[in-house]
């Protein structure tokens, strides 16, 4: 039950977009069709991106008309710091998510000093499940970026560099969300956003900002806030996690500590909401209810690679499975066949034992791992 929590909600990412996807796709060509029969141009401008529109158009206002332009949050920017690697969380996959939800930008930008790698416990698969759930999470070294960006990109591990940052945002335009930072509601899409975190004038780290491109603002000495020059420069402080009360009182909250999805399945705060709508698409808590519909099939699994003789531990440990857990079955998974004196007690006592020969037993749900051999 813990596994289809975690990932029951996986898939809604690609459907929702998929559907959007063949949605404009469709509405694409019935505007194609228009123009070369009628000629109606402005019906191309108005309907490319409709669910962008609506959002937008509840915080500017007026709906735009066909002398406005919209410059919408279509990218979103990650940079991920550290020259040594480090797991992708669930928090920082909590973050990306939201991003996904509250902006549904065209294209999610993921730059990195050390690409995030998936624990040794093999339990943080977060980075993975993004590369295979959402089509536009695009990934890109921080050494291949050229440009007129900054050569120094980040202060430390988890820390990008602020001058960095505006730099990036400001000759692309879009939204620059922190690892930690999970997206409560959508900024206005007018003007600068910013939410700084200010410990000292050495430490300043940027949790949030947003800018079209080519907007000329700066970041002002490390004392505590941004120019207030045209255009309109709005700055607000991202919530900690351990202290937001009213989620209508921000749009973003960081997230400090490490956390599980277990964490939140009852978790009764504001946090809480905000983090279950965020995984589960829900807000009420998650209550864990036996189910005797569908019961998993009592047998135990064990990978045993390279073959040979079965030692006396190994043979314990499947008698334990099989008299003490009382499975009705026990699979050995591997690549070669096993031999010896306890294997062949184990199959002369006729016990509820089968070998399942695997070509490629070194790798597990498309990650290869290093098992030990014998």
């Amino acid at each position: 039950m813990f596994v289809e929590l975690e990932k029951m909600s996986s898939p809604r990412i690609v459907r929702m977009y998929h559907a959007t996807i063949m949605i404009h796709g469709i509405i694409i060509f019935f505007v194609f069709y228009n123009v070369m029969l009628s000629s109606y141009s402005v019906f191309l401008a108005s309907c490319l991106h409709p669910c962008r529109n609506r959002t937008a158009s509840s915080h500017l206002g007026p709906t735009p008309t066909s002398e406005q332009t919209v410059n919408g949050q279509s990218a979103v920017f990650y940079v991920w710091c550290g020259s040594t690697p480090r797991p992708f969380e669930f928090r920082n996959y909590l973050s990306v998510r939201s991003a996904v939800r509250v902006l549904r930008p065209d294209n999610v930008w993921f730059y990195y000093e050390s690409e995030p790698v998936i624990d040794k416990k093999l339990y943080n698969t977060w980075w993975q499940e993004l590369i295979d759930d959402v089509p536009f999470f695009h990934r890109r070294s921080l050494k291949n970026v050229s440009g007129q960006l900054p050569r120094v990109a980040c202060d430390g591990p988890g820390r990008p560099s602020v001058d960095f940052i505006h730099a990036l945002v400001s000759s692309h335009g879009g939204t620059f969300v922190d690892e930690s930072t999970v997206l409560v509601t959508r900024p206005r899409d007018d003007g600068v956003t910013v939410s700084l975190d200010i410990r000292n004038k050495s430490d300043v780290r940027v949790r949030l900002l947003k800018a079209d491109r080519g907007i000329s603002f700066s970041v002002a000495s490390i004392s505590g806030s941004l120019e207030r020059s045209p255009p309109e420069v709005r700055m607000f402080n991202c919530s900690s996690d351990s202290e937001l009360i009213y989620a209508n009182s921000t749009i973003c909250v960081h997230v400090a500590q490490s956390l599980y999805p277990k964490d939140i399945w009852t978790l009764d705060s504001e946090v809480g909401r905000i983090l279950r709508y965020v995984f589960y698409g829900r807000r009420d808590a998650i209550k864990l209810i036996p189910s005797f519909d569908s019961i998993a099939p009592n047998i135990g699994h064990m990978i045993w690679i390279g073959g040979g003789q079965m030692n006396f531990m190994f043979f314990l440990s499947v008698l334990s499975l099989l008299h003490v857990a009382k499975v009705d079955m026990v699979y050995l998974h591997g690549d070669k066949p096993l031999n010896g004196t306890y294997w062949n007690l184990l199959i002369n006592t006729g016990q509820n034992i089968k070998f399942v020969l695997r070509e490629n037993a070194e790798e597990v749900q498309l990650t290869s791992h290093k098992f030990c051999r014998r």
